[in-house]
């Protein structure tokens, strides 16, 4: 109705225009919501992916960490991280951004708000991916502080030096495999190396599997993290005028390629299976718009495949990556922003325009800044904390009465 009275009363050219900046403001406004719910909902995807890998007496711990990555971050983006990613430094861009969020006067239909959210759930979904890696062991404090920093500083500074900013090291990553995904898996990484193993498993060096307690929780939550990826990579066209069918096409492809090749390569393992999924559409988010759909197949393959060997190269190394947020998100990363280079050349049926060195510099540039800073906080929240860990006889009776007080099944709880 206000679209038509818009052009009821436009009487010359200068209306006209108005008019239509109006509607093209409006559908972008709404594309961005929508898109951006749908990839809010990869918070649940996560919750249930994380929550069935873990032991029943830590299924709450993981839920009241995801919720928590989200309420933070709500807070710490509106206030700095969504003014570093996209001004870097620049003292008046946070006293102009500050003096408006105090205000309702939004110019636009308020699409810099509608933007700000969008830039939101992609912060939420880097800093969630930690929480996966560090499960069962770390106290729920220090987890917070580390969610804060990563949420206000280390993921918007990465975004700002990436090409989603400043392009100070620049790469092609349409939605996402490195400056979200690989740089979560990487900081989970370097967390994980600073915290160290749970309590029994490594003994005399030998890995020693601690089974998560509710697998079809987790592939429940690896089909709803599918489903909000495609607000992930079809939204991050970030206009109504610019979406792309090869997007969702080579999203879905890379999907069943990561299942496939994490099912071949695990001999049919379900919960290899159910990451490999993800793990795909991880590798996808750099090139889905530059790659073919045969291209987005078999990079899929590629990350599907390399799941099982990296995990189980993680556990070689002594480390203890609970959900297997290195291969799923890291390394799956790192296989889809190279993998770019090669199958978005115009010979392989790409769109061109991608330089395969710029993505190695890039995969290079993600596993040095997200390992390192990742250790480095990891380190510094706990002397702040007095330690990273809880106790090993906290560690033992599970992290929902320890630091929660509520089992996740209290009925068992009840004799």
């Amino acid at each position: 109705m206000v679209t038509a009275d818009l052009f009821a009363h436009a009487t010359d050219i200068n209306s006209i225009v108005h008019a239509l900046t109006v509607m093209a403001n409006s559908s972008d406004v709404f594309f961005l919501v929508v898109m951006g719910v749908l990839v809010f909902m990869m918070q649940w995807g996560f919750a249930m992916l994380e929550g069935g890998q873990v032991r029943k007496k830590n299924a709450n711990n993981v839920m009241m960490k995801n919720m928590v990555d989200w309420l933070i971050g709500c807070v710490a983006w509106l206030f700095i991280g969504g003014v570093l990613a996209s001004s870097g430094f620049d003292i008046s861009a946070y006293t102009s951004w500050w003096s408006q969020i105090f205000g309702t006067n939004w110019p636009n239909n308020g699409l810099d708000l509608a933007s700000w959210f969008f830039g939101l759930v992609f912060c939420a979904t880097a800093a969630t991916i930690v929480s996966g890696g560090v499960a069962e062991r770390i106290k729920f404090g220090a987890y917070v502080l580390i969610s804060i920093v990563i949420t206000a500083l280390l993921y918007p500074l990465f975004v700002y030096l990436g090409p989603w900013g400043a392009g100070i090291v620049p790469w092609h990553d349409y939605a996402g495999s490195l400056v979200v995904h690989g740089l979560g898996g990487f900081l989970a990484l370097g967390a994980i190396a600073a915290l160290g193993p749970r309590v029994g498993r490594f003994v005399n060096g030998k890995p020693i599997p601690i089974l998560g307690h509710n697998i079809p929780m987790a592939v429940f939550g690896a089909f709803a993290l599918a489903i909000g990826w495609y607000g992930f990579n079809v939204g991050s066209s970030l206009a109504l005028g610019d979406v792309s069918g090869l997007v969702c096409a080579t999203t879905t492809l890379a999907m069943a390629g990561g299942g496939i090749g994490a099912l071949i390569m695990s001999k049919k393992d379900v919960l290899f299976t159910a990451n490999g999924i993800v793990a795909g559409l991880v590798a996808i988010c750099s090139g889905t718009d530059v790659v073919s759909p045969v291209g987005g197949l078999l990079i899929g393959l590629a990350a599907g495949i390399q799941v099982p060997i990296v995990y189980k190269l993680v556990e070689k190394l002594g480390l203890d990556d609970v959900c297997g947020v290195v291969p799923v998100h890291g390394t799956a990363g790192v296989v889809g922003a190279i993998l770019t280079g090669i199958f978005g050349m115009t010979a392989l049926g790409g769109a061109g325009g991608v330089s395969l060195l710029n993505q190695i510099i890039g995969a290079i540039f993600c596993i040095v800044y997200g390992t390192g800073l990742g250790f480095i906080l990891a380190k510094i929240v706990g002397l702040f904390m007095g330690g990273l860990r809880v106790s090993e006889e906290d560690e033992k009776r599970g992290l929902d009465l320890a630091e929660h007080k509520l089992s996740a099944y209290p009925e068992e709880e009840m004799v």
